[in-house]
């Protein structure tokens, strides 16, 4: 395994990522990217399945030229592979599928202006003061550049909606290319009878359905490809499959690439196969169109597909307030988590088990990001975090309060750098408050805030709203808005 396991510009939290929600799962798609390889014995292939040659296509005017016009994919080789794919999955082909082959440079070049373009400035910074709080990564690390660096060594290739085309790189050898031509492929499908550049585009606050839906749209096209390029998609086991992309993710990332970044990029495929999976075993692929006309709300409906059937909602929780950090304290970014990141924040703090035992009675929650300018002074900023989360019963919320317990400790936790973290579990609620903490020119961090304070904030955001179960789509909708 190479290049070729997930990779998100996690717009894609999920640049298709950077991401915009690296917690969401890489929750912001740019544009799908490319599968990990999981390479079925030839044996196991059906007839007809031999290797496609090796990528190609026209180049755009002003970017890299390839000197061997025979390593290109003509457009009657695309249309084979792409008719192949829509009779498997069950889609109609409304057009053809345009493709270009770029370098890694120049296709980092693209996913980088996809973010740029797609995500307001500021969002991906405030990320990272999520991640940094929670410790999620160290304090002084640059996120968004680990983001591009993780990328550039993982992208094969990805569909951009807003073009509609299919971008592959240069460099793949024929079975990568196999395996991304035909999981690319299943997204133009995909764009071609549902719209993905609508679906996937960037709202605030939204991470969590946009994580669901990004898991969606990766998971269809691995079992899609595992179709056509294996026989069948049952044929991959998914607890392999989570194992395979761990492992070429693992080993792939640059030396400081924290394990949170690394998990959120394989999320989205890993438990997007799994959701398709169950969902092909109780009514074939009829099942999986069913859930395009009605998307999952939360990541809560799908790593439990009984909650979609349910139509189980989440809980509605206020954005919580900074009044007890004093005048000038204002919140910068909210969002939802959701199941999906609080299982993947937990994993950075114990066993994957544990942590996905702890995730599961999630009920609803809402991650602020406050933020005090110096007059005085406009490079030096301080920052600070309040979590609230609603668990479904109060042993849920224990269960939780365990994991947090066993990494910050019972009481509040004095932070060099990041400055206090202190949380706290009452019936079905648990709240986390983290900071206040100074940047310099957005550079290393230095406490400010104290326990006492902390303590403070954190009766103040135990206050905080929280309202019942949502009663569907208005509600689910209203979370995605300010």
């Amino acid at each position: 395994m190479r290049r070729n396991a997930p990779a998100a510009a996690c717009a894609a939290a999920a640049l298709a990522l950077v991401g915009t929600a690296v917690l969401a799962g890489c929750a912001q798609p740019a544009a799908p990217v490319a599968p990990p390889r999981a390479q079925a014995p030839d044996a196991a292939r059906p007839a007809g399945s031999a290797a496609l040659p090796p990528a190609g296509g026209a180049n755009p005017v002003g970017e890299g030229e390839l000197d061997d016009d025979a390593a290109r994919l003509t457009q009657e080789e695309i249309a084979r592979v792409l008719a192949r794919l829509a009779k498997a999955r069950g889609l109609p082909v409304l057009r053809e599928v345009r493709s270009r082959v770029l370098t890694r440079g120049e296709i980092l070049a693209r996913v980088r202006a996809h973010v740029e373009r797609e995500i307001p400035e500021g969002v991906l910074d405030h990320q990272r003061e999520v991640l940094a709080a929670l410790e999620l990564i160290p304090a002084d690390y640059d996120f968004t550049a680990g983001m591009y660096r993780l990328l550039e060594g993982r992208i094969a290739g990805f569909y951009e909606p807003d073009d509609a085309t299919m971008y592959l790189v240069d460099d793949l050898s024929e079975t990568e290319a196999e395996e991304t031509l035909a999981h690319e492929l299943v997204h133009a499908l995909q764009d071609q009878s549902f719209s993905l550049g609508k679906l996937l585009r960037f709202r605030p606050g939204d991470s969590d359905r946009l994580a669901a839906t990004h898991a969606l749209v990766e998971g269809e096209a691995m079992s899609a490809m595992f179709d056509v390029l294996v026989g069948s998609a049952f044929q991959m086991d998914e607890s392999t499959l989570r194992k395979l992309v761990a492992m070429s993710t693992a080993l792939s990332s640059v030396g400081d690439t924290p394990l949170v970044l690394q998990e959120s990029l394989g999320a989205p495929y890993t438990d997007g196969f799994a959701f398709v999976q169950a969902l092909r075993r109780d009514g074939g692929w009829p099942s999986v169109d069913a859930v395009w006309r009605a998307l999952p709300e939360t990541t809560e409906q799908l790593l439990h597909p009984e909650k979609l059937a349910a139509r189980e909602p989440a809980v509605e929780v206020a954005v919580p307030t900074a009044a007890a950090l004093g005048p000038g304290y204002r919140v910068v970014f909210d969002d939802v988590m959701g199941e999906q990141a609080l299982r993947i924040a937990f994993a950075a703090y114990a066993h994957r088990e544990a942590a996905i035992g702890a995730a599961a009675g999630w009920g609803g929650d809402r991650v602020a990001v406050v933020q005090r300018d110096d007059p005085q002074d406009p490079t030096r900023r301080a920052f600070a975090l309040a979590w609230r989360l609603r668990f479904d019963s109060a042993g849920d919320a224990a269960e939780a309060g365990k994991v947090l317990e066993r990494r910050f400790g019972k009481t509040c936790q004095q932070r060099a750098s990041l400055g206090p973290l202190a949380w706290t579990a009452r019936g079905g609620d648990v709240a986390v408050v983290a900071g206040p903490y100074e940047r310099r020119g957005g550079g290393e961090a230095s406490a400010v805030g104290t326990c006492a304070g902390a303590k403070t904030w954190l009766a103040e955001v135990m206050k905080g709203g929280v309202g019942g179960k949502a009663t569907g789509g208005a509600a689910a909708e209203s979370r995605g808005r300010k």
